[in-house]
């Protein structure tokens, strides 16, 4: 009998470690799990959502969106835009959701793209740790 329930737990054990997945493997999931269910999200203040990514060898969960309306504007991105990137890091330290993603030093990226031309490239940014923290 003792040799029984050790063989179960030991299974249990196993099958238990086998179905855990790393930081890693969660996020690459969540990202295509939340495109797959979400995207493109509707329209908010000029914005959508189109997809995410994740990024293994950099550690980056990507961001893709559309900027519409008014926000579609190629003149409002020329230049260098330290105010946009501070309100993305300010964005990241305020979110709690991906609190499991900051204590692990992930980065995040952005990228907008123009509704008018889909090929356009308006804005592209990395919030790293170091911005965030």
């Amino acid at each position: 009998m003792k040799k029984n329930v050790f063989c179960l737990s030991l299974i249990l054990s196993l099958t238990l470690a086998a179905c855990h997945e790393n930081i890693d493997d969660r996020a690459e999931r969540e990202a295509r799990e939340f495109t797959e269910k979400n995207c493109p999200t509707p329209e908010r203040d000029n914005t959508i959502l189109d997809s995410m990514s994740y990024d293994r060898a950099t550690r980056t969960l990507n961001h893709y969106y559309t900027l519409t309306g008014t926000a579609d504007d190629t003149a409002q991105f020329v230049g260098s835009h330290p105010e946009m990137h501070k309100a993305l890091a300010d964005a990241i330290k305020n979110e709690t959701s991906n609190k499991m993603y900051k204590d692990e030093g992930f980065n995040f990226a952005y990228e907008y793209r123009s509704q008018r031309n889909k090929h356009l490239v308006l804005y592209r940014d990395t919030v790293r740790p170091r911005d965030y923290k």
